[in-house]
């Protein structure tokens, strides 16, 4: 009888830092104002992938500065 592999892979919630990106259509989920894009300006958001009990439930988007404020929920984000 053959034994098959079975992974128990655990997902956990994380985050990772971007330049914010033309068309940007999002809410900071700490301070409820929009994401946005300006050309002149390279800002930063933080982007995270939210799990509950292992299973993905949501992205939420912050400003660089809001993750802070909101006391990096998520962890550190990755470059």
């Amino acid at each position: 009888m053959a034994k098959s592999a079975t992974t128990s892979t655990k997902f956990k919630s994380r985050a990772v830092s971007r330049l914010i990106e033309a068309g940007s259509m999002t809410d900071c989920a700490h301070c409820d104002d929009r994401v946005k894009f300006k050309a002149r300006e390279k800002f930063r958001q933080v982007i995270c992938n939210v799990y509950i009990a292992g299973r993905w439930d949501r992205v939420e988007h912050y400003h660089e500065a809001c993750y802070a404020k909101a006391g990096s929920p998520y962890g550190e984000p990755v470059a």
